[in-house]
């Protein structure tokens, strides 16, 4: 799993300093197949990631380069104020896979990491990348930056994007200049509606797109 973006990112991140938020005013590239309704803006509204309070059922479209293209559903029940009973069910064409996990954040990170679709989820929606964006301004042209002596890595919220009918804020990340990450996130859903991470060549390797959710 070292080998995956996800991972690695966490050792660039260590040690680096933090430019100030600034907002650019970019419209960004787009990215992950959402469909542009050309709005900006957020104000004050950020993403709050695994804060459930409702159940909920999320239904994405994935892809990895070790199993293929599939699905995997996220279906949240029996929700307290000490977590949620969560059931993963991951299904694609090398791995067919179901789980059942309660507790909170860590707990749920920590049991699914062991489970056949760890490297999936762990790259994906636990990503280091991903956290990023975690209670930041949802602002189209928000960006920030770190940097020490091994490179630089810039994230900026580019432009307003829907995926399965629910509104989000595309965003991008490069590490010395080059995409590595394309996401978007909203803050009605605990889960992000895409992620997708590309390799130096430029190649999709990992991806997750929201088909449906259900309340």
């Amino acid at each position: 799993m070292l080998r995956t973006f996800g991972v690695a990112s966490a050792g660039l991140l260590a040690g680096c300093s933090e430019t100030s938020d600034s907002p650019s005013g970019a419209s960004g590239s787009g990215g992950g197949g959402g469909n542009t309704d050309g709005g900006d803006g957020g104000g004050d509204a950020t993403w709050k990631p695994f804060e459930f309070d409702r159940p909920v059922t999320y239904t994405y479209d994935v892809y990895s380069p070790d199993d293929g293209a599939g699905t995997l559903v996220w279906d949240v029940t029996d929700v307290t104020d000490d977590g949620a009973t969560v059931t993963v069910r991951y299904d694609t064409t090398e791995t067919q896979f179901e789980t059942t996990v309660t507790g909170t954040k860590d707990d749920l990170q920590s049991e699914l990491l062991m489970t056949p679709a760890g490297p999936f989820i762990v790259t994906t929606i636990f990503s280091p990348t991903m956290a990023q964006y975690e209670g930041r301004s949802l602002t189209v042209g928000n960006e920030w930056s770190y940097s020490s002596s091994d490179g630089s890595m810039r994230f900026e919220v580019t432009e307003r994007q829907s995926y399965a009918g629910v509104d989000c804020f595309a965003s991008v990340t490069e590490i010395d200049g080059q995409t590595v990450h394309e996401g978007c996130f909203s803050p009605e859903l605990e889960l992000a509606p895409h992620t997708a991470y590309y390799d130096e060549d430029g190649d999709r390797t990992y991806e997750m797109t929201l088909v449906s959710v259900e309340e």
